[in-house]
């Protein structure tokens, strides 16, 4: 009797409720980290009037759902579920900075991304000067022709005001003081003759216009070149012009300024790749119209780890200039 209880004891033991052990307790293992990355980039950003294109790596791991484009508003504009559709188009106005946000689901992961990206504004004529005859005090206006689109071209409208009415310039619909329409985008000089006073001042501008109705006004030059007008451009050097240092596939630039919307003019930003180079000299990245602009997002071909070197050209609405020191930014290696 003794031995068939040690025996029945035996079977309980090795037969009995399993008690969790190291060997079989569940182990919960996070999904495997892929190496994806969505490398967001704009093909054309500020090349055109009125679109930018961005492309992204399509998804490389299993279990992809979706891909999502947001604006800074976190509204929806484009979702896709087909895996390799990797670009899409925004239409803008002209002279628009905006934050695109790309969204990647999967299964697995969510990847988030997002990119500034901007139209470019109506080319207008360049280097334009006004003289007066002292003949018959005519004036002589040339310039170097705007290198708009000829299939977006629509005309230049010439305007001459009296005095030197900022306002004026910023609402020339309503200036009453039109003096000609050209309709070819080459014509370079005018001719402004009439029954003038002698040494009367006038001052001019000249507008390229587009069939889509946008338009780019000249800076503005007065009759009487030997006066010398100016709205003092400069750039702060209180911060001074900096670029990040840390931001992957960008380089975030920081900047002010001195003039007030009736002054500015344009902000030119460039970039060279060796610190032995004038930046002046190497790739104009954007042309900015909107004096209260003070920020620009450079991704252009910015690399993993790379350094780039940059100035910022300040100009006036009488085409004085300012132009920063040199300062460098880098990517994230």
């Amino acid at each position: 009797m003794k031995i068939y209880k040690i025996l029945i004891l035996i079977f309980f033991m090795m037969n009995g409720c399993d008690s969790p052990t190291s060997s079989n307790i569940p182990i919960e293992v996070p999904g495997d980290i892929t190496n994806y990355q969505s490398n967001l980039y704009a093909i054309n950003s500020g090349q055109h009037l009125e679109e930018v294109t961005i492309n992204w790596n399509t998804y490389t791991e299993i279990g992809f759902i979706q891909y999502i484009i947001k604006n800074n508003l976190n509204e929806v504009l484009y979702v896709t579920e087909d895996i390799n559709e990797s670009i899409y188009t925004l239409n803008s106005n002209p002279a628009q900075f905006q934050k695109l946000f790309l969204v990647v689901e999967s299964e697995n992961e969510t990847v988030h991304d997002s990119i500034t990206i901007f139209t470019r504004d109506v080319k207008p004529i360049t280097n334009f000067s006004a003289i007066a005859n002292v003949e018959d005090w005519s004036s002589q206006l040339e310039w170097t022709s705007s290198e708009e689109v000829d299939s977006l071209f629509l005309n230049y409208k010439v305007y001459r005001l009296d005095n030197l009415n900022y306002d004026l310039f910023l609402n020339l619909d309503n200036c009453n003081c039109e003096i000609a329409t050209i309709n070819e985008r080459n014509t370079s000089n005018y001719i402004d003759s009439g029954d003038f006073n002698l040494g009367e001042e006038f001052f001019y501008v000249v507008q390229t216009n587009t069939i889509q109705g946008y338009n780019r006004t000249s800076i503005i030059k007065s009759n009487l070149s030997s006066i010398n007008y100016t709205c003092s451009p400069l750039i702060s050097d209180n911060p001074v012009p900096s670029a990040s240092q840390s931001e992957y596939n960008k380089i975030i630039i920081n900047w002010d300024h001195n003039l007030n919307e009736n002054q500015f003019y344009e902000l030119q930003i460039w970039r060279t790749g060796s610190e032995n180079s004038n930046p002046i000299n190497g790739t104009l990245l954007a042309t900015i119209t909107d004096y209260s602009k003070t920020e620009f997002e450079d991704s252009y071909n910015i690399g993993d780890g790379t350094a780039w070197f940059y100035q910022i050209k300040l100009i006036d609405v009488h085409g004085k200039e300012d132009i920063s020191d040199t300062f460098a930014g880098n990517s994230h290696p």
